[in-house]
């Protein structure tokens, strides 16, 4: 008796918790620079997502997905340096741009939250001018339907040459 009572208390326990509801628009927010180097790091973000669209596969290459698209990437890294007290943007010889894969769950709530770890190594070899140390990212994302999250601006880090 007193399993079943248990186990009927475990599914009214857990059938009246209240789903998470998230827009379907992608929300970030900054977590954190974690230097691993000298100049390497993990840039990591939280983000949310309603009908959790986020990610794109190897084979979606057809537009919108595809290489002469805004949309290839769905992970967006703008970097700024700060020189004599103003924020620039960092002119780099290749993009910090990264494709997401597919993290839709196989749930019925497609409603999901999560880390985005980015691992961006030797940092100073890419930029193109070695005036700046202090460095801060613009940071957005876009889902499969094309929303593109809120911009996020990290904390400013000092890398040293």
């Amino acid at each position: 008796m007193k399993t079943v009572l248990a186990f009927i208390l475990i599914v009214f326990l857990t059938s009246c918790r209240k789903e998470e509801k998230y827009p379907v628009e992608p929300v970030l927010t900054f977590k954190a620079v974690d230097f691993y180097g000298k100049n390497s790091f993990y840039l990591i973000t939280t983000f949310t997502d309603g009908d959790g669209d986020i990610g794109l596969s190897d084979a979606d290459t057809l537009p919108p997905f595809d290489k002469n698209s805004h949309f290839y990437h769905n992970y967006f890294c703008n970097y700024q340096q700060l020189i004599n007290g103003n924020w620039t943007p960092v002119n780099f010889n290749i993009p910090y741009y990264y494709r997401i894969p597919i993290l839709t769950p196989k749930q019925r709530n497609k409603n999901i939250k999560g880390d985005i770890k980015v691992d961006v190594q030797n940092f100073l070899s890419f930029t193109t001018n070695g005036v700046a140390d202090t460095f801060r990212v613009e940071v957005s994302v876009a889902d499969r339907a094309l929303h593109e999250s809120n911009k996020i601006i990290s904390d400013y880090f000092i890398i040293s040459k």
